[in-house]
């Protein structure tokens, strides 16, 4: 009949369909993870040198790249200590006169004043006075913990190999996003952060595609149970059941009428 052709003609399209859709968000998924893989690094920061900012505990996502600006929060390694990796905020870059203090206690970065809101509360900006010009391949690098040791304070401009700057924080299933501080902004010495990590991208397209990729899982289960119940429940039909109409007629007796 038609009708029976039809049905599974349009369920054999949707099929097809469905299995196009699902392995398309597959390698959407495969893709962006790989993406974000690439193009960015994971870290757990166990000391407390970028409090509040960065707290032990927290897990960091870096982006690859040597091209940063003054107020990031990088992760860096430094060549000199051995293989392990410090995250630091990014004062002055090479070139920048960095000094300490102004009148109002605060850091200058080429005569310009910041206001560090950033830096741990009751820290002062630094009980260490500095007057620094940043030489060729060397940055300036503060904490945000200014009580805690170990930074271009005490250890002057420091030559590390950049990872990428920090792009976001994981701290217990919150997200916080970190772009530059508006204190570089307002000051001249950084851009507005407009700034779109492709780290960031393929985690987005990575999470999206999982979350449609379950959403098809789910109705191909549903779909297969109501069709699979379906099926079951005509085999269970009597034949008394069948609609006569659809019934095929006997065929007709053979000889003559009264025969």
């Amino acid at each position: 009949m038609v009708v029976p052709e039809v049905r599974m003609r349009g369920r054999q399209r949707g099929r097809a369909i469905f299995w196009v859709l699902f392995g398309l968000f597959v390698l959407a998924w495969v893709g962006g993870a790989t993406m974000a893989f690439v193009t960015g690094k994971s870290f757990t920061v166990p000391s407390t040198v970028m409090e509040n900012t960065i707290r032990p505990g927290d897990r960091l996502l870096v982006e690859r790249t040597e091209q940063i600006r003054r107020g990031d929060v990088i992760a860096e390694q430094q060549p000199s200590v051995g293989p392990g990796y410090f995250v630091r905020r990014v004062i002055g870059l090479p070139g920048d006169r960095v000094a300490c203090c102004d009148a109002r206690g605060r850091l200058t970065v080429n005569g310009k004043a910041l206001d560090e809101t950033y830096v741990y509360p009751g820290d002062a900006p630094s009980e260490i006075r500095f007057d620094v010009t940043v030489p060729k391949g060397k940055l300036w690098l503060l904490a945000d913990h200014r009580s805690t040791p170990d930074d271009s304070r005490e250890l002057g401009p420091l030559a590390v190999r950049v990872v990428g700057p920090v792009f976001l924080i994981f701290r217990s299933g919150h997200i916080n996003f970190l772009q530059t501080p508006q204190t570089f902004v307002a000051a001249g010495l950084a851009p507005p952060d407009t700034r779109t990590p492709p780290a960031l991208i393929g985690l987005g397209i990575s999470v999206l595609a999982f979350l449609f990729l379950l959403m098809f899982t789910i109705f191909g289960v549903i779909r297969y149970l109501i069709r699979a119940r379906g099926q079951r429940r005509a085999r269970d039909r009597p034949d008394a059941a069948i609609n006569p109409l659809t019934t095929p007629a006997p065929p007709p007796a053979s000889g003559r009428d009264g025969q």
